[in-house]
């Protein structure tokens, strides 16, 4: 049951999707902000990033997988858990 909020109580957002977690993950390593990045929408579809590890259409939970590919100079790695973890050769 999701929770519900009172009239005097401000919506309850909902988690950051994926695409906007590894633009955040990405931005916070470069110390810019995501709009000084190039899109994601170059390397990758951020809608279908988004939906990877959605739910399956009876509710169940995607329970294993990740997917990795190039982006602004690091490899992305997007687990099912939602974790973004990045490499780099950088120094």
């Amino acid at each position: 049951m999701q929770p519900t909020n009172t009239p005097d109580e401000p919506p309850i957002a909902s988690p950051p999707s994926l695409s906007t977690r590894v633009l955040t993950a990405v931005a916070d390593a470069e110390q810019c902000t995501p709009a000084d990045l190039e899109t994601l929408y170059n390397v990758i579809n951020p809608e279908a990033l988004d939906e990877l590890f959605a739910s399956k259409a009876n509710g169940t939970p995607r329970t294993n997988g990740s997917v990795s590919f190039q982006y602004a100079g690091y490899q992305v790695t997007v687990s099912n858990e939602g974790a973004v973890k990045l490499d780099t050769d950088k120094p």
